[in-house]
């Protein structure tokens, strides 16, 4: 079985899949999609095509948004619920950037929907800096509202992040607002290539 996080699939609701809160799980040539409703630390399984595998799906959610620990079906015929992540407030001004780019294309189709959604993201310390692991195109959408502050939890550490983090510095990155952005070709461009190298 594969498990992507799906941003392209029109069976999506728009915001749901701009927020990166739909998975499809690929066996043999079947898929079968999984869609999460996001409302501060609890997802509302809005539809799962195949609720055996969603044990699965849930462990692929959360390598991504460990803050959220209650997972339900609307008629509650499913729950789920994990030990909650603690969660605390930074500056957004002082957490250090692992990207160097952003998809231009997918900040400002996301940027509609943040406004009035609570944001978290994933930071580790290294080097007594806090450093962003994941969700940079939300950091950045959430900057460019005004925002000071972001919601944000610590996740364990990642060795491989201290050399993006000396990367990025030697490009002049220290914070969200020095990230350049791509557009949507030129993003994916920019993946293929890095994705080779590796």
């Amino acid at each position: 079985m594969k498990i992507i996080r799906d941003y392209k699939s029109d069976i999506y609701n728009l915001k749901n899949r701009l927020l990166g809160n739909c998975y499809t799980a690929i066996i043999g040539k079947t898929k079968y999609y999984f869609e999460f409703e996001i409302n501060k630390n609890q997802a509302k399984i809005v539809f799962a095509d195949k609720l055996s595998i969603i044990n699965d799906i849930i462990d692929e959610f959360r390598k991504y948004d460990q803050y959220v620990n209650i997972f339900y079906t609307e008629d509650r015929s499913f729950y789920k619920a994990f030990d909650e992540k603690f969660t605390f407030k930074l500056p957004i001004e002082i957490i250090q950037p692992t990207k160097f780019f952003v998809n231009k294309d997918r900040l400002d189709a996301i940027s509609k929907y943040l406004e009035d959604i609570d944001v978290y993201v994933p930071v580790q310390i290294i080097n007594d800096e806090y450093v962003l692991v994941d969700g940079h195109a939300r950091l950045l959408a959430k900057y460019n509202e005004d925002n000071k502050m972001i919601n944000v939890y610590m996740v364990n550490e990642n060795k491989a992040l201290d050399n993006l983090v000396y990367i990025a510095k030697e490009y002049n990155i220290k914070n969200v607002k020095s990230l350049n952005t791509l557009t949507e070709d030129e993003y994916n461009e920019y993946i293929k290539t890095i994705s080779e190298i590796e």
